[in-house]
């Protein structure tokens, strides 16, 4: 049992002494020219990150329309749609002030605001759409017949 515990404070001294080193390299007062430019790109890799599109998965289903995340911020939004369902479904982006749940009477919405549509997707088929969005509030819909009646719509706010 003592080998072991000599060989444990041996393995803890030695990396203690190697953290000391790298302190003691990292406090030095000569000047590195490299560090510039370094935090010069790092600041433009933000900036580009920061104007990308934003990703949206949107599932469909009998009779679901499931957006994660629920938001997004305002610019370029890709819609990732796909048809998890056994039937067809569609997705309308609606831009309103009005929720999803409220759009319509029985079998179908209003489409008043559309700002974008995915025509029908076959099931287990994939379609996507990219939107550039202004902050504000929409509904998430499928607008085929009975299927809004049915349930098939989501909020999503755009900050």
């Amino acid at each position: 049992m003592r080998r072991n515990q000599l060989q444990i404070i041996g393995s803890a001294t030695a990396v203690l002494i190697a953290a000391t080193a790298l302190a003691a390299c990292g406090s030095s007062s000569s000047t590195d020219t490299t560090a510039a430019p370094a935090a010069t790109t790092t600041a433009a890799a933000t900036t580009e990150a920061s104007s990308a599109s934003t990703n949206v998965d949107v599932v469909l289903n009998e009779m679901n329309v499931m957006a994660m995340p629920g938001e997004a911020n305002a610019g370029d939004v890709t819609f990732d749609v796909k048809n998890e369902g056994a039937a067809g479904h569609n997705l309308v982006v609606i831009k309103t002030d009005t929720t999803a749940a409220d759009l319509g009477e029985d079998a179908a919405a209003s489409e008043a605001g559309k700002v974008g549509k995915v025509d029908e997707v076959a099931a287990g088929q994939s379609k996507d759409l990219t939107l550039k969005l202004d902050a504000g509030q929409y509904a998430l819909i499928c607008n085929l017949p009975g299927h809004y009646g049915a349930g098939m719509y989501q909020d999503f706010t755009v900050n």
